[in-house]
């Protein structure tokens, strides 16, 4: 039996950061993702939604932490930017705005694949497919 026989589908992403406030910072305001209402839990945190996959921020749990190298062999979750020259535009605008950005130059699976992480080393990718 298959996943999709039983309706499995995938549901949320979680990322563990120390600072809720600088992270609500970098995923909404520099990132752009949508804060989304979150059930009163018994720990702290912040839900997300980006091109409609929840993103769970928590505290508490592991931290890579900030200033970790980044690798693509590295745990990560991926964001695709339909178009290759809008996946630009938001990388030179993160650039402008002091944030580390990593490509993956001559990507075997993506026309443009950059990687980015949040305060607490926590690694984002963005690739675009392009046509």
């Amino acid at each position: 039996m298959k996943p999709s026989d039983v309706g499995m589908r995938f549901d949320h992403v979680s990322v563990c950061v120390s600072d809720l406030d600088a992270a609500r910072q970098f995923y909404c305001e520099l990132l752009k993702f949508e804060e989304i209402e979150r059930p009163a839990f018994d720990f702290d945190g912040v839900w997300l939604k980006v091109s409609g996959m929840p993103v769970h921020l928590t505290t508490g749990g592991f931290r890579r932490g900030g200033g970790a190298p980044q690798s693509p062999a590295d745990p990560h979750f991926a964001v695709a930017v339909p178009a290759p020259g809008d996946l630009d535009e938001l990388v030179d605008s993160w650039r402008e705005q002091g944030v580390d950005v990593f490509e993956l130059e001559d990507s075997p699976a993506a026309e443009r694949q950059y990687f980015v992480t949040d305060p607490d080393g926590n690694m984002i990718e963005f690739c675009s497919y392009g046509a």
